[in-house]
């Protein structure tokens, strides 16, 4: 007699079923981390997550450009560092050279206009 048995389901490796670590800081700004749409901390977060893929974001800071939304894939056993690198904004009137804001305003009418000329 010949005994058959039938699995059905999903099978997965035993790496995808474990965990790994992810660790997640922001600079040069202290800001707040958002993992899979969920606040986590500020300036800095680490914790082991379910092997999978997981959304990693950052919180608004006046003055700078957030860094754009990740997905990361974490794999069982591995360590995974993700910096959000926040980048300062700069006038690029007031860098390239001093003028009064009546001058500013000017200057910007003035490459308004001649832009959709």
């Amino acid at each position: 007699m010949i005994v058959l048995y039938v699995f059905l389901g999903q099978f997965t490796s035993a790496k995808a079923q474990g965990t790994g670590t992810l660790v997640v800081t922001t600079t040069p700004v202290s800001r707040d981390i958002y993992v899979d749409y969920l606040f986590k901390a500020e300036k800095f977060w680490s914790e082991n997550l379910n092997a999978g893929i997981h959304a990693v974001s950052f919180g608004d800071v006046d003055g700078y450009i957030t860094p754009p939304p990740q997905m990361v894939t974490v794999i069982a056993c591995q360590t995974y560092y993700f910096i959000g690198a926040y980048r300062k904004l700069v006038s690029q009137l007031k860098s390239a050279y001093s003028i009064s804001p009546s001058q500013e305003i000017f200057y910007l009418v003035y490459c308004v206009q001649h832009f959709f000329t």
